[in-house]
């Protein structure tokens, strides 16, 4: 039969129909049968591909929707601006941005998403794979003037993804801070100003959240409570994430995400990535970039210690930011009967942390959880929960 992508290729490139049924007429059955089959295989696959992100859209709805009907163990303000509030003369001087190529692949697939969301807000139809802004993420060549056409409806939006998506500007003026050629950089500019605005009001309002005490109340940080707990979580991950989190000061789930296993101390070495070597996990990469060595107790190294030997990532996989907080509060659900986020657990420990310090005056203890948990005190004390009323 002799079948050849090549050749595959070239007939299915033409346009003219009769054409195409005259050089298959010059092929073999088999050939032929050959081709067909990979002509529909090609043909579903690019209805999937768009299928995958239509229904990814209306699962995200359904959760928004479903998350808006629960009652929350911490309630936060919405973060809304207005865009009449926004100074839209504001500049910010242009610096070179981390090359593409060195950030976290984690990162790059969070920026897509983002990227992805905001475009299927404003069109009929999801991003294209080969859209010059998913180029530039994936840092392949792209066309400036081809980006700059696609993106446009950023700039013609700008408000209303402002009034309701406030929380995807950081993200898209990252993307676009990138770019400062004569035309392109009017996308960062007009983002620049609203990015700043949602970043103030996120400041002013975040001290707002409150406890709903009858919920928060099932949550201890009592060593022997969260051993037990943990025998309750099968799941050997699953087991050592909750540990991490409620055995130690609560660092980000993030910090864990990108945590893996070292097998030799050059691995540490490594600044993309956390590491765990002999007890200790090593803190490369985190958000306020402060670098540290986390002691682990022992019941946590006992944990890590039974993992399979081909573990890389200590949950088992690079997991996407996202569903790595919903497994967490699937976590918590089955243990307390009520879901918290990472975030919930961060400040709830914040909050225990404070009063405790407060019972026994124990100052040098509260700056030290602070440090362990990645923040400056006044950040720990921001945390910080009052009861809801």
């Amino acid at each position: 039969m002799d079948f050849d992508l090549t050749e595959y290729n070239r007939i299915a490139s033409m346009t003219n129909s009769r054409e195409i049924a005259k050089e298959l007429q010059a092929k073999s059955l088999e050939w032929k049968e050959q081709y067909y089959k990979l002509k529909r295989k090609t043909r579903n696959d690019a209805y999937n591909a768009h299928a995958k992100d239509t229904n990814n859209a209306k699962r995200r709805d359904l959760r928004k929707l479903k998350n808006e009907n629960i009652i929350k163990p911490i309630e936060t303000i919405k973060t809304t601006i207005n865009p009449d509030d926004v100074d839209t003369d504001i500049k910010r001087s242009y610096k070179d941005a981390t090359n593409i190529a060195k950030l976290n692949p984690n990162t790059i697939n969070n920026y897509i998403s983002v990227i992805k969301a905001v475009f299927n807000k404003y069109h009929k139809e999801p991003l294209a794979d080969d859209a010059e802004v998913l180029k530039l993420l994936r840092n392949e060549k792209y066309e400036p003037k081809k980006l700059l056409k696609q993106n446009m409806y950023i700039v013609d939006n700008i408000r209303d993804i402002a009034s309701n998506h406030s929380y995807q500007l950081s993200i898209l003026y990252s993307i676009f801070s990138r770019l400062n050629g004569k035309n392109l950089k009017i996308l960062r500019e007009t983002i620049y100003p609203y990015s700043v605005e949602y970043k103030k009001v996120y400041t002013e309002n975040r001290d707002n959240a409150v406890a709903n005490t009858e919920i928060t109340s099932k949550i201890s940080f009592d060593k022997n409570e969260v051993l037990k707990n943990a025998e309750l979580i099968e799941d050997d991950y699953e087991k050592l994430m909750y540990m991490l989190l409620f055995l130690i000061p609560t660092r980000r789930l993030y910090d864990y995400r990108i945590t893996r296993i070292a097998t030799k101390k050059k691995d540490t070495e490594n600044e993309m990535f956390n590491w765990y070597y002999q007890g200790n996990i090593h803190i490369n990469n985190t958000k306020n970039k402060d670098k540290m060595i986390l002691q682990l107790p022992t019941e946590i190294i006992a944990i890590i210690n039974k993992l399979p030997t081909d573990t890389d990532y200590i949950f088992g996989k690079a997991y996407i930011e996202s569903t790595l907080s919903r497994k967490f509060s699937n976590i918590t659900n089955r243990i307390y009967n009520s879901q918290f986020t990472p975030l919930d657990i961060r400040r709830l420990f914040a909050t225990h942390s404070l009063n405790t310090t407060n019972d026994n005056g124990d100052v040098n203890n509260l700056f030290k959880n602070a440090k362990n948990m990645g923040h400056s005190l006044n950040q720990h004390l921001q945390y910080v929960k009052k009861p809801k009323i």
